[in-house]
């Protein structure tokens, strides 16, 4: 469910992708980036994500040992599928639909936070719907928001137009995409795109 479209030929996907390890992140430039001479905000970070296989698990995991911060791991009411197909299938039903699914986590009071880091899988070109309900049912005014995906070639598709509309007066900076099946790899990128935002490695 890393694509930006799941389709039944996800097997030779991977391997396509896999051959493409060396190229295996990508970090998406918007007109909204930090500024030169800007940094990021100071204050404890949040670092707030969904993950269906792991792999936007290990990348959360990634950016927390660098930042620090609070982690948090979002959980629908009703889990998604086990099997890839059916899983694809419910993704692309909520998003026609229009979807809002139950969440499980609360996420903790967001006064305390200046920087939420927000990740989650591409499906269908965007974040999962449960993200939808999220970033809905919390303020993010003030915050500053940073978006980060696994993804299976579309990178981050649309997904940061839409948290722009869910979330108009938070602050977005630049995003980050790796690719799911290598993100174990990601680490430099991961590097050199906190310190392009100002949050270098916590030390």
């Amino acid at each position: 469910m890393q694509t930006g479209k799941p389709t039944v030929k996800a097997h030779s996907r991977r391997f396509v992708l896999k051959s493409l390890a060396g190229a295996s992140v990508a970090l998406a430039a918007f007109p909204f980036a930090l500024r030169a001479g800007e940094t990021a905000p100071a204050g404890r970070p949040l670092i707030v994500f969904f993950s269906r296989t792991g792999h936007t698990r290990t990348l959360a995991a990634m950016i927390r040992k660098r930042v620090g911060g609070d982690m948090v791991e979002l959980k629908t009411a009703k889990p998604y599928p086990q099997d890839y197909e059916a899983a694809v299938k419910q993704a692309k039903k909520e998003q026609q639909a229009g979807a809002r699914p139950a969440l499980a986590t609360e996420l903790p009071p967001l006064e305390g936070y200046g920087t939420v880091f927000l990740g989650y899988p591409n499906w269908w070109g965007t974040m999962p719907m449960a993200l939808f309900t999220l970033l809905e049912k919390y303020d993010f005014s003030g915050k500053t928001v940073v978006p980060f995906c696994t993804h299976g070639g579309s990178r981050l598709g649309r997904s940061v137009d839409d948290i722009r509309k869910l979330c108009p007066k938070a602050r977005m900076l630049q995003g980050f995409a790796a690719f799911g099946d290598s993100v174990e790899q990601a680490g430099k990128g991961v590097d050199a795109w906190l310190r392009g935002i100002g949050m270098a490695q916590a030390r």
